[in-house]
């Protein structure tokens, strides 16, 4: 827990998120503000200056009245104060954080911060990304484009069938199914990409100890036995609660290249994703109902709003950019039967994966923002790839080559 992101270490993340009153908007706040410093700093200062160092000094410029500014309540403000100034949490934090570290030792469980090579890149361009969330199962699923799918928890069996056969057929291009794993068509969505044998990502109102509703409970295992994922940006013991269910919604637009609304009426919880995904620039597919129903209330209102009407896959695809349009079934990922990366640093090894899944080249200011990594630590990793043989640099582009 002492790995330092953007001048923070892990555990200190980790222990303001447990804080009351600290939620996602507010820990995104201190990043923004942690970033801006620093590169203040950066810019006014040696070009030459360690950046671990100038994220250091952002982070001891946060003070009570730094985080009053970022809109934290006067309690909030003085328990996180307390915290980085004595190490001392309130409550039961201590407990929550011995059960944390307990759950991050298991394979196949993690957390992932904003500055890691692994965080979704297009979730990064959002207004609000998560500072870091929890993950169970496999971390490569976003490396796929995805396609967002929500829809109504009651939902009629035609909306059923088309969210498990669209999510199937989604799949079968090469698509990963992002939804929330709601009853209803996020089940079946989920559903039918696991009929194509594919992953598929779950993005949770909860705590991973949580998981909700119950009645998924088969379903969930179903996904991590496919090789898919499980996130949520809240401390894993959260418990369900209706207003920590829209805000998730963000995250399913945010890391998806579209959003497709399958059934929906005019006031169902869907239309929040639909909203984000329109405010983040993402496609908005909505599916035709009957008129008067009021379960296609809410997809005709979009379609009317400007949303793109869809009969079928091809339809979302057709709408996708070129390089997206055709996926082969299985990400093409690092083969380490013929390329030794087990002696590449962390970041070299992040940065290769890139590489070898996107399959383009990459100018250097596409990378840093492709990877989070400022421009001195880009450079070193660049040269560590080239001298290894695996990345080369044709006129300013980078391209895996092994």
């Amino acid at each position: 827990m002492n790995i330092v992101h953007n001048g923070f270490t892990q555990r200190d993340w980790m222990a303001l998120s447990f804080i009351p009153g600290v939620g996602p908007n507010r820990l995104a706040h201190l990043w923004t503000y942690l970033d801006a410093w620093a590169s203040e700093d950066t810019d006014s200062g040696d070009l030459f200056e360690d950046p671990t160092t100038v994220h250091r000094n952002a982070a001891q410029s946060v003070d009570y009245h730094v985080l009053r500014a970022l809109n934290w309540s006067d309690n909030t403000a003085r328990a996180a104060m307390l915290y980085l100034k004595t190490g001392k949490l309130p409550y039961d934090a201590e407990e929550r954080f011995d059960v944390t570290e307990r759950w991050l030792a298991q394979s196949n469980q993690s957390i992932v911060f904003r500055d890691d090579m692994n965080y979704p890149h297009l979730l990064q361009t959002i207004a609000v990304p998560p500072t870091f969330f929890y993950a169970q199962g496999n971390t490569q699923s976003w490396a796929k484009p995805c396609i967002g799918v929500v829809g109504a928890r009651n939902a009629s069996g035609y909306g059923k069938k088309i969210a498990e056969q669209w999510g199937l057929e989604l799949s079968e291009r090469g698509y990963c199914v992002c939804s929330g794993g709601a009853k209803g068509i996020d089940a079946h969505a989920h559903q039918g990409a696991l009929n194509a044998q594919a992953e598929t990502i779950v993005v949770m109102g909860t705590g991973l100890f949580n998981l909700y509703p119950r009645q998924n409970q088969k379903l969930f295992e179903r996904v991590l036995d496919n090789a898919g994922v499980l996130i949520s940006e809240y401390p894993l013991t959260t418990s369900p609660r209706p207003q920590l269910f829209p805000p998730r919604n963000r995250i399913i637009s945010g890391m998806s290249h579209g959003v497709l609304v399958v059934e929906a009426s005019e006031k169902s919880g869907s239309l929040i994703s639909a909203r984000y995904a329109l405010e983040e620039n993402r496609e908005v597919f909505a599916v035709p109902g009957r008129v008067g129903d009021p379960q296609a209330s809410g997809t005709n209102h979009l379609i009317r709003q400007g949303a793109t009407l869809v009969r079928s896959v091809d339809d979302i695809v057709a709408e996708m950019p070129r390089e997206l349009r055709e996926q082969p079934s299985v990400p093409t990922l690092i083969d380490f039967d013929v390329v030794d990366a087990s002696n590449l640093s962390s970041h070299a090894a992040g940065l290769l994966t890139v590489l070898s899944t996107e399959r383009i080249s990459f100018d250097f200011d596409a990378l840093v923002r492709r990877t989070g990594l400022g421009a001195a630590d880009l450079s070193q990793t660049l040269m560590e790839l080239e001298l290894s043989g695996m990345v080369v640099n044709t006129q300013g582009q980078y391209q895996f080559a092994p």
